[in-house]
């Protein structure tokens, strides 16, 4: 299955695969999700000097320490952190704390000490035309770029999709791709299946699957994009000129 409703997942111990049908191609390690109770602590171990790892906090306030770094994050953000043979995740809030974990392989080792955090800020995006031949407008910012990571994560990047707007029907030729509703309501099309997503649902787009998201209205759609590229192997897009406005649910 290439999309789950985090709703639906009941997160055990230190987490639960969001998709465990999906098999990396790319050095995408992992992808959980966890629920963190107010001044409850878990204790994740990563894969060592190995890999780079970043939490997505999409409800809540944490604080997370990896040996000598600490970064703090409030939802809807992000901490993405130094390697580190593990690293201790605290609910600091008073409600829950919902997190999304992600690993990527890196050969960075002490080059990669460096926390990054920040907040996904509607208020820092940026209004333009459709993309990937979509229609309506569209909201975007490329919150980390490849630059800012010591692996082949390529993009964290927060999008809002106006009324009647869509991402058109496309496809990466060397790049595995996640969207993560925030608000709002849409349908995902993924390899000419059509199906509704919300706050909570996560997809998942694989190499060479086509893909692409329309909002029909009348709220705007907030969600983000999580991107991680094959190594030595730089990515294109390949639109296929489909805005997706006429397309029904097939599930």
């Amino acid at each position: 299955m290439n999309h789950v409703k985090l709703e639906d997942i009941t997160p055990v111990g230190l987490g639960v695969v969001v998709l465990p049908d999906v098999a990396f191609c790319t050095p995408w390690q992992r992808f959980d999700y966890a629920v963190i109770n107010p001044g409850q602590v878990r204790t994740i171990p990563t894969g060592g000097d190995s890999v780079e790892w970043g939490c997505i906090v999409l409800e809540g306030q944490v604080e997370i320490e990896a040996g000598a770094a600490v970064g703090s994050g409030v939802g809807p953000g992000f901490v993405i952190g130094p390697v580190s043979a593990s690293c201790q995740v605290r609910n600091t809030g008073d409600r829950t704390a919902n997190v999304l974990y992600v690993e990527v392989e890196t050969d960075a080792g002490d080059d990669a000490k460096r926390v990054r955090e920040g907040a996904f800020d509607e208020r820092l995006l940026t209004w333009r035309d459709a993309i990937h031949g979509g229609c309506g407008r569209i909201a975007t910012r490329h919150v980390l770029r490849p630059e800012d990571f010591h692996s082949t994560w390529t993009f964290l990047d927060h999008a809002i999709l106006g009324a009647g707007g869509s991402v058109g029907y496309h496809y990466h030729d060397a790049l595995e791709e996640c969207f993560v509703v925030l608000r709002g309501r849409g349908l995902m099309t993924i390899d000419d299946e059509t199906f509704e997503v919300s706050p909570g649902s996560v997809t998942w787009q694989g190499i060479g699957q086509a893909h692409g998201i329309f909002n029909p209205g009348p709220d705007t759609l907030d969600f983000l994009r999580v991107a991680v590229a094959q190594r030595d192997e730089p990515y294109t897009t390949i639109d296929l000129h489909d805005n997706l406005s006429c397309r029904e649910p097939t599930s």
